[in-house]
């Protein structure tokens, strides 16, 4: 079961206070890479996370301390250069090993090692339902955004995103409103609960999470 590792490696990963921990957890996710071999567009989504959680602890960089840089935004400090690399990389390697590893064995597998250990039916139904409306909200935006920029043709940018604003805010509308007649549609076909899905025995997660553990207690 992968589901263990992910839980042991993010915790443990979170908790860490020093760099040089966490690069012994890099080791490991770089061989988590090599072991599962996912899909070459996995570097896609890592490359997002790199630019998304870089602009989300940005602000840690002008924590007070001794100063290192001036910039129109404020002062760049030692202590904040050291803290936005440590909260960085606790987050991009515990974001990191979730993404390598549903997408080198897929949600449903990840669906279903929850449903063998026990966790509460609703929440994996939650995240069921979650994960196969992932694509229907994404076509309700791509539809929308279509129908904006063929009416507002010739617009000042100002008045544009003015718009984009306010089709943000429709779209959750909208796709809660498909949830409902697609769910409807579900039950009126005689929907009940998800199939059970057959989960694979490994001893490979087992021994990552192992090498995770034994790293940080030597």
């Amino acid at each position: 079961m992968y589901l263990p590792f992910i839980l042991v490696y993010t915790f443990l990963v979170a908790t860490r206070r020093s760099l040089m921990e966490l690069a012994y957890f890099g080791i490991i996710l770089i061989g988590l890479i090599i072991i599962l071999k996912p899909k070459r567009s996995i570097f896609k989504h890592l490359g997002f996370l790199l630019g998304f959680e870089g602009l989300l602890f940005v602000l840690a960089l002008f924590n007070p301390g001794q100063p290192i840089l001036n910039t129109p935004f404020g002062v760049v400090t030692r202590e904040g250069v050291y803290s936005f690399v440590l909260l960085f990389s606790r987050a991009f390697l515990a974001s990191s090993a979730v993404v390598v590893v549903s997408n080198s064995i897929g949600f449903p597998r990840i669906l279903a090692e929850m449903e063998a250990l026990k966790f509460p039916r609703i929440l994996v139904l939650t995240l069921a339902f979650t994960y196969r409306y992932l694509d229907l909200f994404k076509d309700e935006a791509l539809r929308m955004k279509r129908a904006l920029d063929s009416r507002t043709f010739g617009i000042g940018k100002r008045e544009y995103y003015k718009k984009l604003g306010a089709l943000i805010s429709e779209i959750f509308v909208r796709a809660y409103l498909r949830n409902e007649k697609i769910y409807m549609a579900m039950l009126s076909r005689g929907f009940g609960e998800f199939p059970k899905l057959e989960e694979e025995i490994s001893l490979t997660p087992f021994a990552l999470a192992l090498v995770t553990l034994l790293g940080v207690l030597i």
